[in-house]
């Protein structure tokens, strides 16, 4: 029977009331979708667009009727500056320690509260509390135990490491702002291997088991395996979200120049970005590094895509 004669077939009042629920369902999606499209339009997109349009002027908001076109000149300044290459530098070197270590750490933590023990519960809301507290408070905390003669620094300095207010030293402002950020973030991605793991059925590991599959070959040979996805998910939220790092560094240099201080060791992108717009009043040359730092984040985001689907 053809798909006409089966319409055909079906009493209209069936047909009238699929279509009236049809109609609801697609009222619904709409009216349930609309927040979240007016807000992605609001926060996103019509800023992206502007920023875009803003990279070709030489702007400034102490003169908004002044819009000078100046095409790619604000493009070709930044690829001159060797400004903009220190901080893509400090950033790219960043992003290439903190986000393996950060996935690695929240990997093994997952690992620990995923075990049956007591306190559970305990260990991973300790563990997840440092990512829900403001960056300020965290940060202000922090710089407390890495000052000269503190008791951290004291007890560090045993170890070899010198005894210094850590986030005023050129050398140690960044590994500073580093712990940091891995101690903040960890817990929000051990909740991503925690729900990753409770996924894995416990009948895998009893298989393994009963094979005489050790510890190491299980977690090796089937958990790492199982949870190649959220791995990706982790790595790529770790490098968009290390890529915009900002908050802890504006805490740490608050009173004392600003970001990038001292003498630019705590410079990157996104800090170059807030100077030369907020700073010094340069929007459409912030606007263009702005930019360029999307284009980065979605490049490296695109080429660990390409490389995960050709894993599975």
């Amino acid at each position: 029977m053809s798909v006409d004669n089966i319409n055909a077939a079906v009493p209209p009042r069936k047909k009238l009331r699929r279509m009236n629920m049809k109609r609801e369902t697609t009222v619904a999606a709409i009216v349930f979708m609309a927040p979240a499209v007016v807000c992605l339009l609001i926060w996103f997109i019509i800023p992206f667009i502007q920023s875009i349009y803003i990279s070709f002027f030489d702007y400034s908001y102490l003169k908004p009727d002044v819009w000078d076109f100046v095409g790619f000149d604000n493009y070709t300044q930044m690829f001159t500056d060797p400004d903009f290459y220190k901080a893509l530098a400090h950033t790219l070197l960043f992003v290439a320690i903190v986000v393996p270590v950060q996935t690695l750490l929240a990997l093994m933590l997952a690992n620990l509260v995923n075990q049956k023990m007591r306190g559970n519960g305990f260990f991973r809301t300790a563990y997840f509390m440092p990512y829900v507290l403001s960056a300020v408070a965290v940060t202000t905390v922090f710089m407390y135990f890495f000052v000269k003669d503190g008791a951290l620094t004291s007890f560090l300095s045993l170890f070899g490491f010198p005894n210094a207010t850590w986030f005023a030293e050129i050398n140690l402002a960044m590994p500073f702002i580093g712990l940091l950020y891995i101690w903040q973030m960890l817990g929000f991605y051990m909740i991503y291997y925690l729900a990753g793991l409770q996924t894995i059925p416990a009948t895998v590991y009893e298989a393994a088991q009963i094979d005489g599959a050790s510890k190491r070959q299980t977690f090796f040979k089937i958990t790492i395996p199982n949870l190649r996805h959220t791995t990706f998910l982790v790595v790529t939220y770790g490098i968009i979200q290390a890529f915009q790092l900002f908050d802890q560094i504006a805490v740490v240099t608050a009173g004392r120049g600003g970001p990038g201080v001292p003498a630019g060791a705590t410079s990157t992108v996104l800090t170059l970005f807030y100077n030369e717009s907020f700073k010094y009043y340069h929007m459409g040359y912030g606007s263009a590094i702005a930019i360029v730092l999307f284009i980065i984040i979605l490049l490296v985001t695109l080429v660990q895509r390409r490389i995960t689907q050709r894993e599975d």
